[in-house]
This record gives structure tokens, sequence and C-alpha cells, in this order.
């Protein structure tokens, strides 16, 4: 779309804290048009991140010790109820290893509450598979 006077039109470049986030949210079914969670999107939105997430890293790191450092420090921030230093680590760690951090899960991030929430399930999910995995008992680790 070209502007009347052939200026190409200034393009948009949304962010999670833009005021147009919140419908981004609505769109996704994360919250709802008078911003509450949707407690069942954001459980699957979890789970789905959370096991793309440890699919990741296990993809880069070569030794399962490596893991347990990581899962610790998400333990540490989630005791102190610090979601929003969680969320950033956990952005951290895709950079990291190089790769971008999901866009949904970048959509967050304008939203302390969907923040909190996400990141509170995320560490339930991640201790459940570092567990099943055996990555926390073999490493010493059980937080």
């Amino acid at each position: 779309m070209q502007k009347k006077n052939n200026q190409p039109p200034i393009l948009r470049i949304p962010n999670p804290f833009h005021e147009s986030a919140k419908t981004r949210l609505v769109h996704m079914s994360v919250i709802n048009q008078k911003s509450q969670i949707n407690q069942a999107t954001i459980s699957t939105f979890a789970d789905i991140f959370t096991g793309l997430f440890f699919d990741d890293i296990c993809g880069f790191y070569s030794d399962a010790k490596d893991l347990l450092p990581i899962y610790e420090n998400f333990a540490a921030f989630y005791e102190k109820e610090d979601y929003q230093h969680m969320y950033l680590y956990f952005s951290i760690q895709y950079d990291y290893i190089r790769k971008p951090l999901p866009e949904a899960v970048w959509w967050l991030a304008g939203n302390s509450e969907v923040v909190k929430e996400f990141m509170t399930l995320f560490i339930v999910r991640f201790k459940k598979i570092m567990t099943e995995a055996d990555f926390l008992a073999a490493n010493g680790g059980d937080n």
C-alpha cells in the first residue's frame, strides 16, 4: 500500500509493550477482553513451550549435567517469586543457544500477570520433564 504522495507507508513495528499487545494476547486466547487469563490456553501454552525449550537445550548441550544449573537458576527465581527475571532468563537461554525466542512467548513480555502465570507453569513442567528424564536425581539436583 502506497501513500497518496507515492511515499512508502511507515511500517509499524509492533512489540509486546505497545498498547496493541493486549489485542494480540486476546487473539491468541491467552487473555480475554477483560484481561483475565485463559487458564486452559496458558496451561497448554506452557506445556508446549516448556517441551520445546527442553528439547532445544538438550540439542545444544552435549552433557546432561549442563542442564542442572539452568534448572537451578529457574528454581531460584521462582523461589523469590521473581517472574520477570525468570522470563528474562528464559529469553537469555534462547540467545545463548543461538535460537530466537518463540514469537508467541515474546508477546507475553508486556503483561506481568501473564508472565507470572506462564513462568509458574513453566517451572512446574520443566521440573517434571527434568525428573522424568532422570536429569535431576542423576545430577544431584531435586529442588
